[in-house]
């Protein structure tokens, strides 16, 4: 078919143009422009000292939990876990803003990167019945995978799956302890020592994540 000088080529999808092939971009077409990136060195600094402060309060939980009554509804033990489920929430809503920020940075800098799951599962990732136990962990790498692709070699890869493995391990040991008798007496109080302890291990890879995250993102 012969074409006029005035017809417009198609075009696939908003600010996509047939130009000379860009040996980065796949199907040759020229990515988007790019905004600025997002700050994420503030977030990221509250997000770690949350998860420290976290951690320490499981830690007192299991410690409090051992000489705990299980009748009784008002004893120390009590306090402690809702203190706990404060600090967790606190880092649970910082963590997810400051991811869903890495997320939008990291589409800004490979605009062409396959992620896996929707922007959305930064946030709903975390509390969602059973996605919970991976869908953060494609989050977090995708948006790291995307983030290096973008500066290549600036930075080695954290060690994420010993972060997200050693994490899920003392998730599963942390609710079988408040399944114990409730949470209290030293049955559940050993098995909430041994998760806070794995919990331990998986803050210094999650650490490396979150450093590694925004030395990438930080021009």
């Amino acid at each position: 078919m012969i074409t006029t000088d005035d017809e417009e080529d198609p075009v696939d999808g908003p600010q996509a143009t047939w130009q000379q092939p860009d040996p980065g971009s796949p199907w040759g077409l020229t990515p988007p422009p790019a905004g600025p990136l997002e700050p994420v060195g503030g977030l990221a600094t509250a997000v770690l000292v949350l998860s420290g402060v976290a951690t320490a309060t499981d830690l007192l939980a299991a410690l409090t939990s051992f000489g705990a009554d299980p009748t009784s509804g008002f004893d120390v033990a009590t306090d402690v876990s809702v203190l706990t489920s404060v600090c967790w929430l606190a880092a649970l809503v910082v963590t997810s803003v400051w991811l869903l920020r890495v997320r939008r940075n990291a589409e800004r800098m490979s605009p062409f990167h396959h992620h896996v799951r929707s922007r959305g599962w930064a946030w709903a990732g975390w509390v969602v019945p059973v996605v919970s136990w991976w869908f953060p962990f494609q989050v977090v790498r995708d948006a790291l995978t995307a983030s290096a692709a973008a500066r290549p070699g600036r930075l080695p890869r954290p060690p994420l799956a010993l972060w997200w493995g050693t994490w899920v391990a003392s998730q599963a040991l942390t609710n079988l302890g408040t399944l114990l008798t409730g949470g209290v007496g030293p049955a559940a109080g050993a098995v909430q020592l041994v998760g806070v302890a794995v919990l331990g291990v998986a803050l210094v890879p999650w650490v490396r994540v979150v450093r590694t995250a925004t030395a990438l993102q930080t021009p």
